[in-house]
């Protein structure tokens, strides 16, 4: 019975300290997942921004390419325009010195005719050209916002991309902590249910005391008074004969 006992108080002992240890496991397990969880929500947050952004540079890249294209066939036709320009006004000088030198009135009217068409051609490309550069302005403008907007894209994805490795190096890291708090975690709870266990059974072995019964008093008998019924009758039995002897006239 001794030895019982002092066997229960050396488990109960040591279920203390092993709940302790379970608790403090149990801690850092908890603090563990939840850093492992950071940095693994972390690297899939980096990693699917990588691919959003390649996919917007694409597109960037695909509207780029559109506007310079088209920047491009804007100034091969102001570059053509101005060519003719050019050309016109090399017509324009010739016949103006034609026109000093003609022999005769309709010679010199037939030449101002034709400089007159060529002057007209020579407004009509001059507004063509005005057209042309003021698309070329547009398209440069958008162009240089398309490359701002790939610019910053290109080192966005160029920042999350040298950050990936450091990411996945410490969600590794947490992984592995994360493991080996849980191992010791789940071996501080099954040491502790099996010192449980064992502090039952011998606490099923131990015979209870059996509780002492309160002394009772014993019972005393109460006497029942006496009617006086008796008593008032007899009083009553000598009273009257002698009330009536009184009463009688000699």
């Amino acid at each position: 019975m001794a030895g019982l006992k002092r066997r229960l108080n050396q488990l109960t002992s040591q279920k203390s300290e092993l709940s302790k240890i379970r608790r403090k496991g149990e801690s850092e397990y908890k603090k563990v997942k939840s850093l492992s969880r950071k940095y693994s929500s972390s690297l899939k947050s980096t990693e699917k921004r990588i691919e959003n952004f390649k996919q917007s540079a694409d597109e960037i890249n695909d509207i780029l390419s559109q506007k310079i294209a088209q920047m491009e066939s804007v100034q091969r036709l102001k570059t053509a325009a101005q060519e003719r320009l050019n050309l016109e006004l090399q017509n324009k000088e010739q016949i103006e010195s034609e026109i000093d030198f003609a022999d005769n009135s309709d010679e010199k009217q037939g030449l101002e005719y034709r400089l007159n068409s060529i002057l007209s051609t020579i407004d009509e490309i001059k507004n063509e050209i005005k057209q042309r550069a003021s698309m070329e302005k547009k398209f440069s403008q958008a162009v240089a916002e398309i490359e701002k907007k790939k610019n910053s894209v290109t080192k966005t994805i160029k920042k999350n991309v040298e950050s990936k490795p450091e990411l996945a190096k410490l969600a590794k890291t947490a992984q592995e902590k994360l493991s080996s708090a849980s191992k010791k975690f789940e071996s501080a709870k099954k040491r502790e249910l099996s010192v449980s266990t064992r502090l039952s059974k011998i606490k099923s072995s131990i015979p209870k005391a059996k509780p002492k019964k309160k002394a009772t008093k014993p019972k005393t008998r109460k006497v029942k008074a006496k009617p006086k019924t008796r008593k008032v009758k007899a009083l009553n039995s000598l009273v009257y004969p002698f009330s009536i002897f009184i009463l009688s006239p000699f």
